[in-house]
């Protein structure tokens, strides 16, 4: 007989054919070796509550239309966007914050850059958070 180092599960597919030829029907798996399942609890999770999940996607849609407001700044202006590629280059980091501010942005964010690229957090604290990459 071959030994099955796990003992839990019986697949038919797991022995040679002939040995399967002597076994007019399947194999019940004996009640000792079945995974253990607790009858009076169905869900190792707590119950669902949509309240916090709701008001996260309300204010994500919040979020969403701070970033568009930086979005399009970025997409209209040249001299916006130049100043903001100069100021990351520059790892003047006061100088982002500016330029990302005076766009209109009201909800707190963090900001690194790259030579290549800035990445934007827009985050409400304790709900939820977007990030915006951007590369150049």
């Amino acid at each position: 007989m071959y030994y099955s180092p796990y003992p839990y599960f019986l697949y038919s597919n797991q022995y040679p054919q002939w040995i399967m030829a002597n076994h007019s029907s399947p194999t019940q798996i004996p009640r000792h070796l079945a995974m253990p399942t607790n009858p009076t609890k169905t869900s190792p999770f707590p119950p669902v509550d949509t309240h916090k999940f709701k008001t996260s996607a309300k204010e994500i849609q919040n979020i969403m239309q701070q970033a568009h407001l930086l979005v399009d700044k970025i997409a209209v202006s040249d001299q916006f966007a130049h100043d903001l590629i100069n100021a990351a280059q520059l790892s003047n980091k006061t100088e982002v914050n500016k330029l990302i501010s005076s766009t209109g942005i009201t909800i707190t964010f963090d900001t690194k850059y790259t030579p290549d690229s800035i990445r934007i957090n827009l985050n409400e604290i304790g709900c939820c958070g977007l990030t915006i990459i951007l590369s150049w």
